[in-house]
């Protein structure tokens, strides 16, 4: 029996109680009610894609643009990587992962490199 990814990814969820969830089950959740996609266009990402893969590996992974740049965040349980470039965004720099504060600050911070 097929179930959907979405379907594997609430039971996971529903196995945790608040309490015992993470920086990475929180944004999951932010992924299943769709604010994961507004918190990253409130960073001014724009054309996102939301890729997770949940199969061995739990991973989210988000492209999109910032003005000319691309963006590619690869987000993991325990550590996240971010990159911009014009052409190819391939040179990541990983991050523990803390929270979603330090996610989303990471990101900005990056973003204001560009300018």
């Amino acid at each position: 029996m097929l179930i959907s990814k979405k379907k594997k990814i609430q039971k996971y969820l529903n196995q945790k109680t608040e309490s015992e969830k993470n920086a990475f089950d929180f944004l999951l959740c932010a992924y299943l009610d769709g604010t994961l996609k507004s918190d990253f266009e409130s960073l001014g990402i724009t054309r996102i894609e939301i890729h997770i893969d949940w199969n061995g590996i739990k991973c989210i992974g988000i492209q999109g643009r910032y003005k000319k740049y691309f963006a590619d965040i690869q987000i993991y349980p325990n550590e996240f990587s971010v990159s911009f470039d014009l052409d190819e965004p391939d040179d990541d720099i990983w991050y523990a992962f803390d929270s979603r504060e330090q996610l989303y600050r990471v990101i900005s911070e990056s973003i204001h490199a560009l300018e």
